[in-house]
């Protein structure tokens, strides 16, 4: 080193020194070392949510513990399926004691993959550390690659397992990469160890014909593996009937193919009137409305005369398209009632777009209630007024009176949960409130929970300080008191 050189850096060595000396005389006191939280299962984000890295803030650990698990397993209806998706996305570090749990690191991933979030799950279980150890952290992770395409990356995970290498999954994987890697003779015998251990016939019709050649059939999505497999074998995944028999986790996996405006309204119409009335239950009301949104949207702004205004708005806000349900709305002529409708059922469609606008319109309310006293306890006015009341809407004092004397059926949610979520909810736990809320919601199924336990989840969303969750199950509850 140059002589000038050596003098620069002994200067500032020196320098460093004197600073460091008066750094109790500058009033600064000793260095402060603050150790940061370690990364966790749930520390890593799937995907940006707009919730608080606080999100499981003194959040109960046998609440986790009981929920979790439902979320990977139970169909939700739509609002639940939201409020998951946004809840085990965002990350934060979890509830005490359970940060370092691997099988509830994989029922997180798990749950995300069953809600769409395949690719999310993927980036997660990429900083998760111990994956090869757990076989419940590999299988998380090679679902969500194989969901995602990554088929070789899927094949290694299954490579690095160091655990349970004989498991029924792992055999079928490991035949399939096998396959795939043109080891043809290693990939027969494995597929002949794995066949007694597996009762999955389309996974053995799919193996057999890329093994043999033979015909496959129909492309299946109900897992990863056969997914993998229909697409190597170049087999349809969009086809209608292979989309409506696959996994939730595969069905949002398949891009949808653009939707064009239809050009002959009138066959749209008619062909959205026959899907919607034909629907069974709000989950398949839901899937309909999504298919039918393109030509009820195209139908709304050319005016055009409809068969049943009230049905296509419902379908529009199921379909989360509330602009053209109060579009369709708006074109009625003050109360007129369109043809087949009645009274009631403007009301509570009035009811269900307040809801969607995000806020409990007080004359829309107070008419609800109004028409619940009237129809009496049969009439859906009343758990429709329920829902709506729950969303923090100003009643007058005849409304109140006439709200207190409604009894729209029982709960179903255990007394205890319901009680620990109006805590949670008023301490402002929202890791918590929002698990208690989906626990409830996975044990009602897929239409979601009654009227009755609805309203008190909504209130507590509300409460907690998750506005978007609270009308979203408030929009769906009153939707699902229309749809038969």
């Amino acid at each position: 080193m140059a002589p000038s050189k050596r003098l620069t850096t002994c200067s500032a060595l020196v320098l460093a020194a004197a600073m460091l000396a008066a750094a109790p005389a500058w009033g600064q006191g000793p260095v402060q070392v603050q150790s940061l939280a370690a990364p966790d299962m749930f520390s890593s984000p799937a995907a940006q949510t707009g919730l608080s890295g606080d999100l499981w803030k003194d959040a109960s650990p046998g609440v986790a513990k009981e929920a979790l698990p439902k979320l990977a397993a139970k169909p939700l209806s739509p609002a639940a399926a939201g409020l998951a998706r946004r809840v085990l996305a965002t990350g934060a570090n979890a509830p005490a004691g359970i940060g370092d749990n691997p099988e509830l690191g994989a029922t997180r991933a798990m749950a995300l993959i069953a809600l769409g979030e395949a690719k999310g799950a993927d980036a997660v279980l990429d900083r998760v550390p111990g994956v090869a150890g757990s076989a419940q952290l590999s299988m998380a992770a090679a679902e969500a690659a194989l969901i995602t395409g990554a088929d070789d990356k899927a094949c290694k995970i299954g490579e690095a397992l160091s655990v349970e290498r004989g498991a029924p999954y792992w055999l079928r994987l490991r035949a399939f990469c096998q396959a795939i890697g043109d080891q043809h003779d290693a990939a027969q015998l494995t597929f002949t160890l794995a066949a007694p251990q597996t009762k999955d016939a389309d996974y053995a019709r799919l193996m057999n014909a890329l093994l043999s050649g033979a015909p496959a059939g129909a492309a299946s999505l109900k897992n990863g593996i056969n997914y993998a497999l229909s697409r190597k074998l170049g087999l349809d995944v969009s086809a209608p009937a292979a989309v409506a028999a696959a996994s939730p986790a595969l069905k949002a996996a398949i891009k949808p193919a653009d939707a064009v405006p239809p050009t002959d309204l009138t066959a749209a119409q008619a062909s959205a009137v026959a899907a919607l009335r034909g629907a069974k239950g709000l989950a398949a009301f839901t899937d309909a409305a999504k298919a039918a949104q393109p030509a009820i949207a195209a139908l709304a702004r050319a005016d055009a005369p409809l068969e049943d205004p009230v049905l296509f708005a419902r379908a529009a806000l199921a379909a989360d398209d509330p602009a053209t349900a109060q579009a369709i709305r708006g074109k009625q002529t003050g109360d007129a009632l369109p043809a087949g409708a009645a009274t009631t059922d403007l009301a509570l469609l009035d009811a269900a777009l307040a809801a969607a606008g995000g806020k409990a319109d007080s004359q829309v309310l107070d008419g609800l209630i109004e028409r619940g006293a009237q129809g009496g306890a049969k009439s859906p006015a009343q758990p429709a007024a329920l829902i709506l009341a729950a969303l923090g809407g100003v009643m007058g004092p005849e409304a109140r009176a006439s709200l207190a004397t409604f009894d729209p059926g029982k709960s179903a949610a255990p007394a205890g949960r319901l009680i620990v979520l109006d805590d949670a909810a008023t301490a402002g736990r929202q890791g918590e409130t929002a698990l208690l809320v989906l626990s409830i919601a996975a044990d009602a199924g897929p239409s979601g929970p009654g009227p009755v336990d609805r309203a008190r989840l909504v209130r507590a969303l509300l409460k907690a300080g998750l506005e978007a969750d609270a009308r979203a199950f408030a929009v769906e509850g009153l939707l699902a008191l229309q749809v038969k």
